[in-house]
């Protein structure tokens, strides 16, 4: 659109003093107003949009993680209520875990080094060696089904803190030892960890 041209007609346009030309001039302000208003308008839209978007990724992670923690508590109550079970004198058993973090994934990375060696000269015949070295690493991707992802060499599970049990014959010292000494041995944490208590009695 040409503004000078524009500019120029509503001059001639306020000239003739014209109550119709008024009224054309009032339309086109109010339709400059609209475009105007609707544009600022969709900007804040995208904007909300962005500002939205991360936070759901966020909550999404958080509740990734605490559902691959729930999984893997699950198995290791069942499991650890089962062996429990067995040791002469133990009855009925409830289990508490508590773990530090999530799982953690460890990719395999490819370490990448060069070196250059350059020998400077001066005027008066002294020489100079500059050893330059640079390291560096990337992470190994590998191609499947899915498409492209990290190659994982290890998973490290979620390191357990400490662990409560509730035991029926663990108001017996020995067995109550018996029992802290088994989960200690079983995940590699300190007996200090393991609290260990008798079941009410019915």
């Amino acid at each position: 659109m040409d503004y000078k041209k524009l500019k120029e007609r509503f001059e001639t346009i306020l000239k003739q003093k014209n109550i119709g030309n008024l009224i054309i001039i009032l339309l086109i302000v109010i339709m400059f107003f609209l475009v105007v208003s609707y544009f600022s308008g969709v900007n804040n839209i995208s904007k909300s949009k962005k500002v939205n978007i991360e936070p759901k990724n966020e909550e999404m992670n958080l509740e990734a993680n605490e559902t691959m923690i729930s999984d893997y508590e699950k198995e290791q109550k069942k499991a650890l209520t089962e062996i429990l079970k067995k040791i002469d004198g133990v009855g009925n058993v409830e289990v508490m875990i508590n773990f530090e973090s999530s799982e953690i994934k460890v990719p395999a990375i490819e370490n990448s080094s060069t070196k250059n060696i350059t020998e400077e000269s001066d005027s008066e015949g002294g020489k100079r060696i500059n050893n330059q070295e640079t390291t560096g690493g990337k992470v190994v991707i590998s191609t499947n089904v899915e498409g492209n992802e990290p190659l994982i060499l290890k998973t490290e599970k979620p390191k357990i803190t400490g662990i409560v049990v509730v035991a029926e014959g663990a108001d017996n010292s020995k067995i109550n030892y018996e029992i802290r000494k088994a989960i200690s041995s079983l995940y590699d944490i300190g007996v200090d960890k393991v609290n260990v208590f008798a079941m009410k009695k019915n």
